[in-house]
């Protein structure tokens, strides 16, 4: 993905994404998944970060992130630093595990927002690597519908926000796998379709 300027700043909300090298993998099995996500977790907690959503797939990672201070790049580094030098010495490998240091886009507005988490747990899917959301064990998704999601993202669905989401992510998987979309353009095409005109509500 082409280099653009981070636009940090105090409470911005971020799409971020850190892609292996050549788009090789990034995790080799669950132990490889389970140090990315301790990782990723602890130093997100250490600055405070929010993360809305999150997908860790074979070659990429997709969170859209929220901080409370701009602190992004540096808590960024550090998670992708670190991971890295631990899988070359798990796997017996050198050089560079990630594509440049990650790639992020600021979040617009809320319809932005709400697209960019539905598009992170739709990934998996996307990628063929299960049929829905709920069956991919490393993204947030399962938390979000069992009550466990962020304050931000519960507050656009009002009273019982993880039966609502659940819905939408039910037709947006249905959408998804009817257009057999796989690539990026594709599946924010499925988002864009499906995404309520109405972000928030009484429900």
């Amino acid at each position: 993905m082409p280099s653009r300027p981070r636009q940090e700043a105090a409470g911005a909300i971020h799409h971020v994404v850190a892609q292996g090298n050549g788009r090789t993998r990034i995790v080799m099995d669950d132990r490889d998944r389970r140090e990315y996500t301790r990782r990723f977790l602890g130093i997100a907690a250490e600055h405070g970060w929010s993360i809305h959503a999150s997908s860790l797939l074979d070659t990429h990672h997709h969170a859209v992130v929220e901080t409370p201070e701009p602190t992004l790049a540096r808590g960024m580094q550090r998670i992708l630093g670190g991971y890295a030098w631990l899988f070359n010495e798990r796997h017996g490998r050198e050089g560079h595990l990630f594509h440049g240091p990650f790639w992020s886009r600021r979040i617009a507005d809320d319809a932005h927002f709400f697209t960019a988490c539905l598009y992170v747990v739709l990934n998996p899917v996307a990628a063929g690597l299960c049929s829905h959301p709920r069956e991919w064990r490393w993204s947030s998704y399962r938390a979000t519908v069992a009550g466990r999601a962020t304050e931000r993202l519960s507050a656009m669905f009002g009273r019982e926000p993880g039966e609502r989401y659940a819905d939408i992510v039910e037709a947006a998987t249905a959408r998804l796998l009817e257009r057999r979309a796989r690539s990026s353009r594709e599946l924010w095409d499925v988002v864009d379709s499906t995404r309520p005109g109405r972000l928030s509500g009484s429900g």
